[in-house]
C-alpha cells in the first residue's frame, strides 16, 4: 500500500538524510505474529499506529525492531513471532542511511532458522546484519528498568553496544558460550573430576571476550552519562542530578587508572582476577566474576533510584536514559536512529510528554502506538509530514497523511 505523495516523501527523505536521520521507507511482512501479509510505505516524520488492544500495533514495532537487533524487545524467543499461516515469518524493509538507500530481508523458519539478505547479498551471520538499521524502543516495560533485575540493565547496555559496534555481537556470543563451558567444568572439578589444563584454556578465552565486554561497557557508559545527565536536568529544570555508575567489573581500581587502560590491559586484568578466584570458583562450581554478574546503578541527588526513588523519579530517569540513548547513537553513527514508542505516552505526565516531544519533533522518524488518536498527538502531527493508521486484527482499517 502506497500512501501520500511519493515525490513529496522522496523529497523529504532526502532532506532528512542530509540532516542525519535514518528513515524506514517501507515495511513488508509475511506470517509475522497476527499479520498474514503487510506492505506499507511510512512517513519520514511521525507515524501514529492506533487501535484497540491486542490488534497488532506492538507487533509492527516489534517487526521494525527485529530488523535492527534480530530479536524482540519483548520477553520470549524469536520462534514465537511465527504466525499461524506456516512455520516461518518474513520481514523486509527499505531504509535510507547516510543518504543511501538499502534493503534488508530477513526470514526465520522453525526448521531452517535465519535467512538474511542485505542489498541483495546473502549474509550468513547475524553479526553482519545487527546495527545496519538502528532503532531505539521505549515501551512500558522500560519504565521498570530502574526497578528490575540487573540482567535487564545489562541487556539494555549490551544491546546499545551491539548496534553501535556490530562486531561486538560475536564477542557476546563467544563469552556466554565459554562461560557455560567453564561453569560445567568447575562443577566437575568440584566433584573430583575434570581437567585443570582445560580450565586454564577456558580462563584465557573468557578473559579475552570478557575483558572486551567490560572495555566496551565502560566506553559506552562514559559516553552515555553526560547525555543522560543533560536530558535529566532539562526535564527537571535543573532540580535533580542523575548519575549512572557501573557496578562490578574492576571497581577495585581507581577511575583514573581505568581511563588509561588499553583493551589488552582489560583482558590481562580479567585473567588475573580469574586466577585469584580459581579456588573459590571451583568450590562454588560457578564463575563468580565477570560481566554476567555486573549492574548499572542510577542515583538522583545521591539517592539510589531503585531503592529510594519515587515512581515519578524512576520514570524521569528512564526517559532521560532513552533520550541519552538517542543522542549517543547520533554521536556514534552520525544520524539519529528510528524511535519506537510503544504506548508509553499515556504513561507519562504532561511535563515528561513535552520533554519527549521536544526531542522528537522534526529530528527523528518516530513510530507511536496508542489506543486512539489522542489530542496531544497532534503536537507531533501538525506539518503534513506524518501518517496515522488504524489497525484491527493485523489489518490496516484506515490511513491518512496528517
Amino acid at each position: 500500500m502506497t500512501l501520500g505523495s511519493e515525490s513529496k516523501r522522496r523529497e523529504q527523505n532526502q532532506k532528512n538524510a542530509v540532516k542525519g536521520i535514518m528513515i524506514l521507507e517501507r515495511l513488508t511482512l509475511t506470517n509475522f505474529r497476527n499479520y498474514r501479509g503487510f506492505d506499507l510505505e511510512w512517513s519520514p516524520g511521525v507515524n501514529m499506529i492506533w487501535g484497540a488492544n491486542a490488534q497488532g500495533k506492538t507487533n509492527l514495532l516489534e517487526a521494525i525492531y527485529f530488523l535492527s537487533a534480530y530479536s524482540s524487545f519483548r520477553p520470549g524467543v524469536v520462534g514465537e513471532m511465527v504466525g499461524k499461516s506456516g512455520d516461518f515469518f518474513y520481514v523486509g524493509g527499505d531504509f535510507i542511511s547516510g543518504g543511501l538507500k538499502h534493503t534488508v530481508k530477513a526470514g526465520y523458519s522453525l526448521r531452517k532458522k535465519y535467512a538474511l539478505k542485505l542489498d541483495g547479498n546473502v549474509k550468513r551471520r547475524l553479526g553482519d546484519m545487527i546495527g545496519v538499521l538502528n532503532a531505539v524502543v521505549f515501551s512500558p516495560d522500560d519504565l521498570f528498568l530502574m526497578k528490575g533485575n540487573p540482567e535487564e540493565r545489562r541487556r539494555f547496555l549490551d544491546g546499545e553496544i551491539a548496534q553501535m559496534s556490530p562486531q561486538s555481537y560475536a564477542v557476546f556470543q563467544r563469552y556466554h558460550k565459554t562461560l557455560r563451558q567453564r561453569n560445567n567444568l568447575l562443577k566437575e572439578l568440584r566433584d573430583g573430576g575434570g581437567d585443570s589444563a582445560v580450565l586454564a584454556a577456558f580462563d584465557r578465552q573468557l578473559a579475552e571476550s570478557g575483558g572486551y565486554i567490560l572495555w566496551k561497557r565502560k566506553e559506552a557508559l562514559d559516553r552515555l552519562l553526560p547525555l543522560t545527565r543533560l536530558a535529566h536536568r532539562r526535564i527537571t529544570d535543573g532540580r535533580e542530578e542523575l548519575i549512572l555508575s557501573y557496578v562490578g567489573g574492576f571497581d577495585f581500581l581507581k577511575e583514573s587508572e581505568l581511563r588509561r587502560f588499553s583493551l589488552v590491559q582489560w583482558q590481562d586484568t580479567f585473567y588475573d582476577v580469574l586466577q585469584d578466584l580459581r579456588k573459590e570458583d571451583i568450590r562454588r562450581g560457578t564463575t563468580t566474576f565477570g560481566p554476567h554478574r555486573d549492574d548499572i546503578s542510577f542515583t538522583v541527588n545521591g539517592d539510589d533510584v531503585k531503592k529510594f526513588g519515587s515512581q515519578g523519579q524512576q520514570r524521569t530517569a528512564t526517559l532521560a536514559l532513552k533520550i541519552g540513548e538517542l543522542e549517543l547513537m547520533k554521536g556514534q553513527r552520525g544520524e539519529y536512529p528510528i524511535l519506537l514508542l510503544d504506548d508509553v505516552l499515556s504513561e507519562l505526565d504532561q511535563d515528561r510528554r513535552t520533554a519527549l516531544i521536544g526531542v522528537v519533533n522534526e529530528k527523528i522518524q518516530t513510530f507511536i502506538t496508542g489506543t486512539k488518536e489522542q489530542d496531544f498527538i497532534h503536537r507531533f502531527l501538525h506539518n503534513g509530514n506524518g501518517l496515522s493508521i488504524q489497525i484491527a486484527g493485523g489489518v490496516v482499517l484506515s490511513s491518512k497523511s496528517v
